[in-house]
This record gives structure tokens, C-alpha cells and sequence, in this order.
């Protein structure tokens, strides 16, 4: 299955006497190249994104590229946004090649597949085996998510995909890394321009910028009261802070719903 279902069942398996064993079949682009590798399970809750859940690793991810023929185009694009974002923030030969290829031509080249998977898994594998337990290094792979897991929050988890969400969030964190001195116009459009690229979104609408704020605080990587932001200073190479003005926040959510 996708993201949802390898979640709950590693997540069961994490608590089903205290931890059995399990393997991740994931059949969806999203959970090929993210959701498999790395050992978070969780599942959403009214207040936020995946909330209730643990560091739980399977014996085996077992990844068949061929089980994408079948899935609709709007959840390849899910799952090209997490690739977008493991070329912002480790590989800029891989947001490369991304800015370079369209969605059609991707679909039909098993080649070209199989290395933005197997490009992705490397990377998240890397950076896992370096922070399993999300303590410093692994928090670059919330790129997108701050802002992208309060869209979806405050959507209900129905108006956007996993994925749409993270776009409009990869594009918000990059406008306000241009805000706070960390990266040009030049990074910022670049990676808007990749998202759209794809079809993917990079603002939202229909939903309340004042709640979308509001469930940011509800980030389960937040420091205290303060919101931490993972921000671009270049492709191949992002950083955290908490050091963001609110008013900044504010500004670029309300462009993001624009």
C-alpha cells in the first residue's frame, strides 16, 4: 500500500506486544522513495500530523517499480514532491535532473524511474543511519513538512495529498528563507518553478491562513513556543532555525494563499 497503510501497520506492529516484527510493501511513488525507509510510524490525529506513534523499523522494504503503472497521476505527483525535496536539500543533481524531465517522459523511462528511487532511498538511508531518532541531522527531511502538515491539518486531511501539501510548504520555506537572508530569488524561483513544473501546487485556498498559523504550534518538532524551520541556503543545501519572525510567517502565508 501507500504511505497511510505501511503507517498503520508499522505502528501496529510496534505496539502489538510491544514490538513484532514486519515488512513495508509500499506501492505507491510517495512511500517508494519516503514513507518506507527510516522507521517512523504514526498516525494523524484532529490536532496534527502523525502525532500518536513511535521509531519502529521493518526487516525488509521490498520496492517493485512496477506496481506505479497502475497509480493515478495525482498520486505520482505526491510522491515526485518528496523527491523535489531530497534534491533541495542533498542533491542538486537530482533536482537537476528533476527540473529537466516532464512527468510523461519520467513515467515511460524505467531508467530514469529507478534512479530517483533508488537516488531518494540512499539519501533518506543516510541520514536515518546518521540520526535514527530525529535528534539533529533528520529534521532536514522536514523540508515542506512545517507548513505542508499544517495544510493538511487544517484541510482535514482530505483537501490536500501528503504530497500537494509538502509543495505548497517546500515553496512557503523557501520564501521565507529568501525573507530571512538565507537564499536568493534566484533558489526560491527555482524551486517554485520545479514544483510547478509537475502540476504541483504552491499556494492553497479554501482554508483559513489565521488556522493554518495556528496548527504550526502544533508541530511535534517545534522547540518550546518557537517553530522549527528547515530553509534552503541554496539547492543541494538547506539548514534549521527558530529564529523566524512571526510577522514573516504570517507574510508568507498570506502570499501562499494568494
Amino acid at each position: 500500500g501507500g504511505g497511510v497503510v505501511g503507517d498503520i501497520t508499522g505502528f501496529i506492529a510496534a505496539t502489538y506486544m510491544r514490538g513484532i516484527p514486519f515488512i513495508q510493501l509500499p506501492t505507491t511513488l510517495l512511500a517508494q522513495v519516503d514513507s518506507s525507509v527510516g522507521g517512523k510510524v504514526a498516525v494523524n490525529h484532529p490536532q496534527g500530523k502523525n502525532l500518536i506513534g513511535a521509531f519502529y523499523q521493518p526487516k525488509l522494504v521490498l520496492i517493485d517499480p512496477a506496481t506505479l503503472e497502475t497509480l493515478p497521476v495525482r498520486e505520482w505527483l505526491s510522491g515526485l514532491a518528496e523527491v523535489i525535496k531530497y534534491g533541495v536539500i542533498r542533491d542538486e543533481s537530482l533536482f537537476d535532473l528533476l527540473s529537466g524531465t516532464e512527468l510523461a517522459a519520467l513515467r515511460q523511462d524505467k531508467a530514469s524511474l529507478m534512479k530517483i528511487i533508488q537516488k531518494s532511498c540512499a539519501i533518506k538511508a543516510e541520514v536515518v543511519a546518521a540520526d535514527e531518532k530525529e535528534t539533529g541531522l533528520r529534521m532536514i527531511l522536514n523540508f515542506g513538512h512545517t507548513i505542508g502538515h499544517a495544510i493538511e491539518s487544517a484541510g482535514a486531511y482530505t483537501k490536500y495529498t501528503h504530497g500537494e501539501a509538502v509543495a505548497i510548504g517546500m515553496a512557503g520555506a523557501a520564501k521565507l528563507a529568501r525573507r530571512v537572508g538565507w537564499c536568493g530569488e534566484r533558489v526560491c524561483n527555482a524551486i517554485e518553478k520545479t514544483i510547478l513544473r509537475y502540476g504541483l501546487p504552491v499556494r492553497f485556498s479554501g482554508l483559513d491562513t489565521s488556522q493554518v498559523e495556528g496548527r504550526l504550534y502544533h508541530d511535534k518538532k517545534k522547540e518550546g513556543d518557537k517553530i522549527r524551520w528547515v530553509l534552503p541556503k541554496g539547492i543541494g543545501t538547506v539548514d534549521m532555525t527558530t529564529d523566524v519572525p512571526g510577522s514573516a510567517v504570517r507574510e508568507v502565508l498570506a502570499e501562499l494563499a494568494g
